[in-house]
């Protein structure tokens, strides 16, 4: 039997917007916040973002919204994970020792002190992404917003939710 192969010439990467969003109210309310001051319709997701790391599989809400009007896609991201890491600390006696402590891992390790991220698909013009940052930063809950250099980001991989 013969053996075909194909060459991709060019990988063709997702071009978004990126906006950091500094926030300490809970996801659900998050996306509550900006449904009403942006008009979207962000609704959560039936499957998390999942990372495996050493010890611990850290999971992070996402929520998504299409407009119908622009076919553009917004995906809002929580950047901070909280769990309980487990550590053996003895096995070989009669009772079972195990230490738990918090942890804390972040989606993008390049910004730890971001609470949430919104990804916007698509092209969308400077002037409308510009205008969006300002109200996401009018809102009154939210510390600050701005925009992220996509291009320099060391881990926009883990931002590929499809």
């Amino acid at each position: 039997m013969q053996a075909h192969k194909m060459l991709l010439d060019e990988v063709e990467e997702d071009s978004f917007k990126l906006v950091a969003i500094y926030c300490s109210v809970e996801e659900f309310r998050m996306a509550y916040l900006l449904n009403r001051h942006l008009h979207l319709q962000l609704k959560r997701s039936r499957r998390d973002v999942d990372f495996n790391y050493k010890a611990v599989q850290a999971m992070y809400a996402l929520y998504t919204s299409k407009d119908p009007k622009t076919h553009c896609t917004y995906h809002l991201v929580c950047n901070k994970y909280k769990g309980q890491a487990k550590k053996v600390l003895s096995s070989g006696s009669l009772f079972y020792e195990e230490e738990v402590r918090p942890l804390e891992m972040q989606l993008i390790p390049e910004f730890k002190k971001v609470d949430y991220f919104l990804k916007i698909g698509e092209h969308v013009q400077d002037q409308n992404f510009t205008k969006l940052v300002n109200i996401i930063n009018n809102i009154p809950q939210v510390l600050a917003a701005y925009n992220i250099d996509v291009e320099n980001l060391k881990s926009k991989e883990n931002l590929i939710f499809e």
